[in-house]
């Protein structure tokens, strides 16, 4: 149990900030460590001008009782705003052309994005045999079961707008487990998303294609900003582990705040930190896995996020935004229209695009000055959208490490957190770079985490 327990969680994103609160709640005396001068993490929202811009996660899924229950029991219930009906029409870039995925077997049949013969391609899916279960890559995955067109025109232009990745090199049971135990268990993707949905069904789980997109009123900023004011000053910011050690049943960490250092002990430590930044905090503990961890690759991706008069728009953006697949050879990864997915995200009479650039595709284009970044971005929208003049408004927010990508072989890393944490007990990792990357899984993997400190005898 934790009741009474040092705990100290490093990191005060969204995963050390769920952690903080449960174990919190529990009676534990916590103790959260934040570099940076807030918490929040990557999550960050800005108001200026009208515009409500969010410049990491913008939006979640309501995929897990545990996300709805926490946001529930600190009083966002209310802040909570689900994405606007018309953010169901999805688009993919196709020839310069958008057009919308289909969500039905009848709008599948209709539709323009994919040819007849791949629409007929999909009918023997049900008939191939399943993978051998060994590692293999989601673009070798999804061309063995749905052919090339799937991978070019459905996977690649999803994987770049979930993970800014690429399936070349993602692994399919790492970064999308659910999809490989569809095949696994039922031996196909459509007998198992059949026979899944009535299991889930029976579980009470939502799957994610059929969850509820959401987001809050003040943007995403609320939802770290409300658990960091409800543990007020156990949050502590600029504050820098330098050496993190263990004697006995305890760990003792060298803090350095505003030029002071000081020795704090604990029972329990909770690395919450990008996966890049355990290599230095584990260095002593286990300094041959802390070398492992810097191949975890973090691509750098900028969004650029626009605001132009509803006038200067030519199309009508009537969607979530779009996807833009490897093949139409474009610079940007793909556009979330912000402003018709959630109210308030512009002034009256505008309109906001949050736009993506860079990841595994593109690392190059990251690099660019503002000047540079703003065109291409501009130009790629205006091909696609069409625009007349220049943005009224602009903000650029460059992620140099952004997203953990479960590239081929990134199991062992999984495997690898979870040996540490038999090896040194009171030793705990929670963070996106273990279970999922969505602000639902960093949440889910934090209440996980704080179960197995429960259920621990140390």
């Amino acid at each position: 149990m934790v009741k009474n327990k040092k705990i100290a969680i490093i990191g005060a994103g969204i995963s050390g900030l769920s952690c903080a609160y449960w174990l919190n709640k529990q009676g534990a005396q916590v103790t959260v460590y934040e570099k940076n001068t807030r918490p929040g993490g990557s999550i960050i929202t800005k108001k200026i001008d009208g515009y409500l811009v969010d410049l990491g996660p913008n939006s979640t899924l309501e995929t897990s009782q545990v996300l709805s229950a926490l946001i529930n029991e600190i009083g966002l219930k209310n802040e909570k705003i689900y994405a606007n009906e018309v953010a169901s029409n999805r688009y993919v870039l196709k020839n310069n052309t958008l057009h919308a995925i289909p969500m039905s077997a009848q709008l599948f049949l209709k539709t323009k994005l994919f040819s007849v013969k791949a629409k007929l391609r999909l009918l023997k899916e049900p008939f191939i045999k399943p993978t051998d279960g060994q590692d293999i890559s989601l673009a070798d995955f999804v061309r063995y079961r749905l052919g090339n067109e799937f991978l070019d025109y459905a996977i690649n232009p999803f994987v770049a707008g979930v993970y800014a990745g690429d399936p070349k090199t993602l692994s399919t049971e790492a970064a999308f487990p659910k999809l490989y135990n569809l095949e696994q268990k039922y031996g196909s993707f459509i007998k198992g998303a059949i026979k899944g949905a009535r299991e889930r069904k029976k579980r009470n789980e939502v799957a994610k294609d059929r969850a509820k997109l959401f987001a809050f009123k003040n943007g995403m900023q609320c939802f770290t900003d409300r658990l960091s004011e409800l543990l007020k000053d156990k949050v502590q910011t600029n504050s820098t582990i330098s050496s993190l050690k263990k004697t006995g049943n305890s760990y003792t960490l060298l803090v350095e705040k505003e030029g002071q250092k000081e020795k704090v002990s604990f029972d329990r430590i909770v690395l919450c930190t990008p996966a890049w930044a355990l290599k230095d905090l584990l260095e002593e503990l286990a300094p041959e896995q802390a070398a492992k961890l810097q191949h975890i690759r973090y691509p750098a991706v900028n969004v650029v996020f626009t605001g132009f008069h509803k006038k200067d728009i030519k199309r009508k953006l009537d969607g979530f935004g779009f996807l833009v697949p490897e093949v139409e050879q474009k610079k940007i990864l793909g556009s979330i229209w912000s402003s018709t997915i959630f109210p308030g995200r512009a002034p009256k009479d505008y309109v906001a695009f949050t736009t993506f650039v860079g990841g595994t595709r593109n690392p190059e284009i990251a690099g660019l000055d503002d000047t540079a970044l703003l065109k291409l971005v501009q130009d790629d929208i205006n091909t696609i959208v069409g625009l007349r003049g220049q943005p009224s408004f602009t903000r650029i927010k460059r992620w140099e490490k952004a997203i953990p990508q479960y590239t081929m072989g990134y199991q062992k890393y999984q495997k690898m957190f979870s040996l540490l944490e038999e090896q040194i007990p009171g030793l705990y990792f929670a963070g996106n770079f273990r279970r999922g990357i969505s602000v639902g899984d960093s949440v889910l993997c934090a209440h996980e985490t704080v179960e197995k400190m429960n259920e621990s005898i140390e």
